[in-house]
C-alpha cells in the first residue's frame, strides 16, 4: 500500500471532480516548502483538508521571494531562480478554487480515527504557518527554527538543509507537473502544437516532437536535423544540428554537427561551438568533461575551459573531485601529486583509494590522507570489492592494510579528524603554536571545525591576534557551514575586526547560525536588537536558555523593562553573576516583584561588591543616607568614597 500525501487543486469541497489537478503525491509528509500555499481558510471535510487557493498561492510566492532576499541562505542561486520561476507560473496557472490535502494513506498507518488525525495535520500545518510567517513579517530566517516544526522529515537538521536538499530542486521537486496543458499532436504524418484550448501554436511540420524538458523547451526533428521550441510555440532553433540534447536543469545543451559537439543556451545562441569528440555534463554542478583531438579536460558550467586538454582519461570522483591521467599516472589536479592509481571505493568514510608504490591514501571530501589500514582491509575484503576495483588493486589493498604500523609524522597526509584533535590537545595545554600548526593542516584541507578554532587563536589569544587572518578563516569557516564559525564571523562584521563594520551582514549570520541551534547566536542576536527591537530579542534569549545557555541577565533585564518584576527577579536570581546579586538588591531596596527588604538588599549590594562590581557602593550609600532604620553616615560616607576612588559618578543627592 501507498503511504503517499496528495495534493489537488479541487473545484469544490463537495467531491472529486474529473477536472481537479492532481499537483503532488509525496511519502509520509506534506512537504514543508510548499506549506505555505496551505495558509487560508483550513477546514476538514470526509477526512480531506481544504484550504483556499489563491490566498495560499500569495503566500508561498511571498515566502520564496523572502527566501531569495535572505543572504547566504540559498547555496544554488540559479537552481532556485530558475524552480521559483516554474513553481510560480505552474501555480498563476491554476484555476480552482481549493487547495486539498489528503493524507487517507498515511492515516490508514495508525489506529487512531482519521478524523482526530486530520484535526491534528490541520493544526500542524497552522503551527508552522505561523513559523513561516513571524520569520517573514521579522525579515528573519532564524525564527524558522526547523526542530520546533511539526511533522516534518527527519532527516535534516536545519531548514537550510532541505531547502538546499538536492533532489527537492527548491520545491519545483514536489510538484508532479503533468507534461503540459499543451498538446503535442500528430496530423498526417507530422508532428505540431496546440495549446491547452486547442489553438494551434505549432503547424504539423517535424518528423519527431519529443517531450518538454524542465527548460520548458523542447527538441523536434525534421528532415533528420534537429532544432527546439518552446512551450509557447516559438521555434528557438530551426533544425539544423545533426543531433540535440535536452537541457533538463542546465543552463546549457549540447548539440553536433559534423561528428563534433558544442554548447547552446536557451535562447540558441552557441556558446560553444562544435568542437569535441565527446562532451558529457557531470555532477550537480554542471560541469562538463569534454575529449578535443583525442585529449580529456575539463568546462565549467558556462562552457570555458577548467582543465587544459592534456589528459588521457578525466573521470568524476565525486562532486567536483576528478580523477586525472597523464602519462600512465594519476592526480586530482593538474598540478597534484600523482599516483600509480586511483580508484573509487564504497561510498563510506571516503569515495576513493590512491596508491603509490607499497602505500594507499583515501580520497574524501577534504583531500588525500593515508589511509586507516582497518578501514582498507574491510573495503578489500566486502562482497562489493569488485564493483570498483579488480583483483590486482585488491591484493594492493590488502598487501598495505597488513603491512606492520610504524610511527609516522604529522603531516599534510594526516588525516584531518586527527589534524584536529591534535590541534584540540594542543589548545587545551595552552600550546598555541602548535595548536596553530596542526588547526591550519586541517583548515586548509577544508575542516570547517578547524577554521573557527583556528580564526578563535587569530581573534582573542594574546601574542597570536591577527584581525585579517580571524576574519579570513572565519569566512572560509562560515562558507563550510560550520555554526560556530557564523557567530565569529558576525562578531568580525559587529567589530570591524579584519573588515568595515556592518551589523546588517552581522545579523545575518547570526539568525544562520541561530537556524541551525547555536545558543550563542541566539544570545548574539538578542544582545543586537535589545534596544531595537526587544520583542525579538527576549524570543532570542529564550531560544538560548531552552538550547542550554541562557542568560538569565538580559532575561531579567527584559522582563524588568516590561514591568514583569516577579519574573524577572526569578531570572535575576538564577543569574549568579555579581551583576545579578546588584539586580537582586535592587528589587529588595525598591520592593520589586517581592517585599522590601533592605537587609537583603544590603547583603545582595555586598556581594555584588565582592564579586568587583562597584555601583553597589552607590546603593550602599543611598540605603545609609536616606533609609529609616539604616542610617549611618560613616557607613555612607566610606561607600561614596569607594565608588569615587573606582571612578564612578556619585548623584547629585549623595554628595556630603
Amino acid at each position: 500500500m501507498s503511504h503517499s500525501v496528495y495534493l489537488s487543486n479541487t473545484i469544490s469541497p463537495s467531491g472529486k471532480d474529473r477536472n481537479d489537478i492532481m499537483m503532488m503525491e509525496w511519502g509520509y509528509e506534506m512537504p514543508l516548502l510548499l506549506q505555505p500555499l496551505l495558509i487560508s481558510g483550513g477546514f476538514i471535510e470526509n477526512d480531506i483538508l481544504y484550504y483556499d487557493a489563491k490566498s495560499g498561492i500569495e503566500n508561498l510566492k511571498r515566502f520564496y521571494n523572502f527566501l531569495d532576499a535572505t543572504k547566504s541562505l540559498i547555496n544554488n542561486k540559479s537552481i532556485f531562480t530558475a524552480c521559483k520561476n516554474k513553481l510560480f507560473k505552474y501555480l498563476d496557472g491554476l484555476e480552482h478554487a481549493y487547495f486539498s490535502m489528503n493524507a487517507r494513506d498515511v492515516f490508514n498507518m495508525d489506529d487512531t480515527p482519521h478524523d482526530e488525525q486530520a484535526a491534528i495535520w490541520l493544526a500542524d500545518i497552522a503551527y508552522n504557518n505561523a513559523m513561516i510567517t513571524s520569520a517573514m513579517d521579522n525579515n528573519n530566517i532564524s525564527l524558522l527554527s526547523y526542530n520546533k516544526l511539526k511533522h516534518v522529515s527527519m532527516a535534516f537538521y536545519s531548514f537550510a538543509e532541505l531547502l538546499n536538499y538536492v533532489d527537492y530542486y527548491y520545491g519545483w521537486g514536489h510538484i508532479n507537473e503533468e507534461s503540459g496543458k499543451e498538446e503535442i499532436y500528430y496530423e498526417n504524418g507530422l508532428w505540431g502544437l496546440k495549446s491547452s484550448e486547442g489553438e494551434i501554436l505549432l503547424n504539423p511540420q517535424f518528423d519527431d516532437f519529443y517531450e518538454f524538458s524542465d527548460q520548458d523547451i523542447a527538441v523536434v526533428m525534421k528532415a533528420q536535423k534537429y532544432g527546439y521550441v518552446h512551450r509557447s510555440g516559438e521555434i528557438i532553433v530551426l533544425p539544423e544540428w545533426d543531433e540535440a540534447y535536452d537541457f533538463d536543469y542546465s543552463y546549457l545543451a549540447i548539440v553536433q554537427r559534423n561528428g563534433l559537439l558544442g554548447l547552446i543556451d536557451p535562447s540558441g545562441k552557441v556558446v560553444v561551438e562544435p568542437t569535441y569528440e565527446n562532451l558529457n555534463k557531470v555532477g550537480y554542478n554542471g560541469h562538463y568533461i569534454a575529449q578535443k583531438n583525442g585529449r580529456w579536460g575539463i568546462l565549467a558550467e558556462d562552457g570555458k575551459v577548467m582543465v587544459d586538454f592534456k589528459y588521457e582519461k578525466i573521470e568524476l570522483l565525486h562532486d567536483d573531485v576528478f580523477m586525472l591521467l597523464k602519462d600512465g599516472f594519476y592526480s586530482l589536479t593538474e598540478d597534484g601529486e600523482q599516483f600509480d592509481l586511483i580508484v573509487r571505493k564504497a561510498p563510506h568514510q571516503g569515495f576513493a583509494w590512491a596508491i603509490k608504490g607499497e602505500g594507499v591514501y583515501l580520497i574524501d571530501k577534504y583531500g588525500i590522507s593515508r589511509a586507516n589500514k582497518d578501514l582498507v582491509q574491510q573495503d578489500a575484503e566486502s562482497d562489493g570489492y569488485s564493483f570498483y576495483y579488480d583483483e590486482v588493486v585488491r591484493d594492493r589493498l590488502l598487501a598495505y592494510a597488513k603491512t606492520p604500523d610504524e610511527e609516522t609524522v604529522t603531516d599534510v597526509y594526516t588525516p584531518v579528524e586527527e589534524l584536529y584533535n591534535i590541534g584540540v590537545d594542543a589548545y587545551n595545554r595552552q600550546d598555541y603554536q602548535s595548536a596553530v600548526y596542526h588547526y591550519t593542516l586541517a583548515a586548509e584541507k577544508g575542516y570547517g571545525y578547524a577554521m573557527n578554532n583556528l580564526a578563535h587563536i587569530y581573534y582573542m589569544i594574546n601574542g597570536y591576534v591577527d584581525n585579517d587572518n580571524a576574519f579570513y578563516w572565519y569566512e572560509k569557516g562560515a562558507a563550510a557551514r560550520n555554526t560556530n564559525a557564523l557567530n565569529g564571523l558576525s562578531l568580525c562584521y559587529q567589530n570591524g575586526i579584519g573588515t568595515i563594520p556592518d551589523i546588517e551582514k552581522a545579523i545575518n549570520l547570526l539568525q544562520q547560525a541561530a537556524e541551525d541551534g547555536l545558543a550563542a547566536a541566539h544570545n548574539n542576536l538578542g544582545f543586537l536588537l535589545i534596544d531595537t527591537d526587544p520583542e525579538q530579542a527576549l524570543y532570542h534569549y529564550h531560544q538560548a536558555e531552552e538550547l542550554g545557555e541562557p542568560d538569565y541577565g538580559c532575561l531579567g533585564y527584559l522582563y524588568e523593562e516590561n514591568g514583569d518584576f516577579e519574573i524577572a527577579l526569578r531570572y535575576y536570581r538564577k543569574d549568579e553573576s555579581e551583576i545579578g546579586a546588584f539586580n537582586q538588591g535592587i528589587f529588595h531596596q525598591r520592593g520589586l516583584g517581592t517585599a522590601k527588604d533592605l537587609k537583603a538588599a544590603i547583603g545582595y549590594f555586598k556581594t555584588a561588591i565582592d564579586g568587583g562590581y562597584d555601583r553597589g557602593h552607590i546603593e550602599l550609600a543611598r540605603i545609609y543616607l536616606f533609609e529609616e532604620g539604616f542610617i549611618d553616615k560613616d557607613q555612607a560616607k566610606a561607600h561614596i568614597a569607594a565608588a569615587e576612588k573606582a571612578g564612578l559618578e556619585i548623584p547629585g543627592e549623595l554628595l556630603m
